[in-house]
């Protein structure tokens, strides 16, 4: 009672004085972002979730084709020695990508924010689309693109050279480079390279127009002239990716973040600092770089390393330590982890999952998953419950869902949606070179 009457007390002695003074209940996580070198920004974007076409991710086949210029072989084709019924859960593997609104000049387009790949490319009116096994034409629509860019490129077209991005799983993609203003989250990059892409042999998710690349200098794939059957390591160019321009443009700081959730009404995309969501303190780790078989090194992916990762249910407590570095990649779905690790901690789930085939397992829809921490930077980052299962890929009729751990193959370790859900991550392209992750509290 005593406490009651106090409260009234000063909220008459409030009202008395006029409107009560604001509580900034951001200022904590405000303090976190600045202790990390970081900053709340309005330059942020919602980020919607479509379903996309059956498969694992195209920045995954991409990775595995261009990665060291060594193709890797190619997992997600039809195996007869795969185990029975796995042709079933692959046919409704139509896992959930993120999108968001990107405007060149005037137009705004629905774009796959990609932080696996660095070429930005949108699809033309008029576009060739091919069938990817016999490269014979089909109708535009068996592409499944969104609405197609008119036109020719804003601010000018670069004489002699091309686009040139061809996936393991038979995709591929070409066209004419050149220059725009891309604007995105209220930030307008100027001159910006990117791609017309005018043949397509492709299945997109009947929404999105193309991809915003988020990545490094050292994965761009220009190619000079203008016959991409005349394309190879030795005619590559890289040039400056949209992060890169932004910063160098100095219309915001070369720095990105996600704010990932399964629940699109808290997933946000920002430029120049962080959105507006209550976190924990940040742990910071930097960006490796890579040498590729002809000797270059560079900064390819957002490669980092990993101190552990630990999985725990009520019979299983179990640590992996000495691993591989691990690509953070917003493209990818789930997480593909060293093989050994990645079949423990799907043994670890109440009941146990059950491997489909080399890279991925299964798991019953209702199973209870272990808690999953990885250690970065000397700080555990724990995986949401809810991004360890995806209810959308489950048949109709079944109770098998795909599990959140894949397997990944030696130098394609890859931090999907899985770990970037529920955490901010943070990826500075700065002189810095850094990735800062924080656990969401919202």
């Amino acid at each position: 009672m005593a406490g009651f009457i106090l409260q009234a007390l000063l909220g008459g002695l409030t009202l008395g004085l006029g409107a009560a003074i604001p509580i900034d209940n951001m200022l904590q996580t405000r303090s976190f972002a600045a202790q990390a070198g970081l900053a709340i920004t309005e330059n942020f974007h919602t980020l919607a979730r479509v379903q996309r076409q059956p498969g694992l991710s195209r920045t995954f086949d991409v990775l595995r084709q261009n990665r060291k210029n060594k193709a890797i072989a190619n997992d997600l084709v039809d195996d007869p020695n795969d185990p029975e019924g796995v042709d079933t859960l692959r046919a409704e593997l139509h896992q959930v990508e993120y999108i968001m609104k990107v405007g060149f000049g005037a137009e705004q387009y629905y774009m796959i924010p990609d932080t696996g790949s660095s070429d930005t490319w949108i699809i033309s009116d008029g576009f060739q689309c091919l069938d990817p096994y016999d490269g014979q034409d089909v109708p535009q629509e068996e592409c499944a693109f969104g609405p197609l860019f008119k036109g020719d490129f804003p601010d000018g077209k670069i004489d002699n050279q091309n686009l040139n991005i061809s996936y393991l799983s038979g995709d591929y993609l070409n066209g004419p480079m050149g220059f725009a203003n891309i604007t995105v989250a209220n930030v307008t990059i100027p001159k910006q390279q990117f791609a017309l892409v005018n043949v397509a042999a492709f299945g997109g998710d009947g929404v999105s127009s193309g991809i915003l690349g988020l990545g490094l200098r050292g994965l761009t794939a220009a190619f000079t002239g203008n016959d991409p059957r005349n394309d190879s390591i030795d005619n590559l160019v890289n040039y400056s990716p949209l992060v890169e321009t932004m910063g160098t443009s100095k219309v915001a700081d070369p720095i990105l973040s996600f704010a990932m959730s399964r629940d699109e009404n808290r997933s946000f995309i920002a430029f120049g600092g962080v959105p507006p969501v209550k976190t924990g303190e940040y742990t910071t780790v930097p960006i490796q770089q890579a040498t590729t078989t002809s000797g270059k090194t560079d900064y390819f992916y957002y490669d980092i390393a990993i101190d552990s990762i630990s999985w725990n249910s009520t019979t299983i407590n179990q640590t992996a330590t000495n691993l591989p570095y691990h690509l953070v990649d917003s493209g990818t779905t789930i997480n593909l982890l060293p093989g050994v690790v990645a079949e423990a901690i799907n043994n670890a789930y109440t009941p146990p999952g059950q491997q489909e085939d080399s890279m991925i397992w299964s798991v019953e829809c209702d199973a209870i998953p272990p808690t999953l921490d990885i250690v970065i930077g000397g700080k555990a980052i724990r995986t949401h419950p809810s991004s360890m299962i995806l209810p959308e890929t489950a048949a109709e009729g079944s109770n098998r869902c795909l599990s959140g751990i894949g397997s990944g193959q030696t130098g394609s370790y890859i931090l999907g949606d899985t770990f970037m859900q529920e955490i901010v991550a943070v990826f500075d392209v700065s002189d810095k070179k850094e990735l800062k992750f924080a656990q969401r509290l919202d």
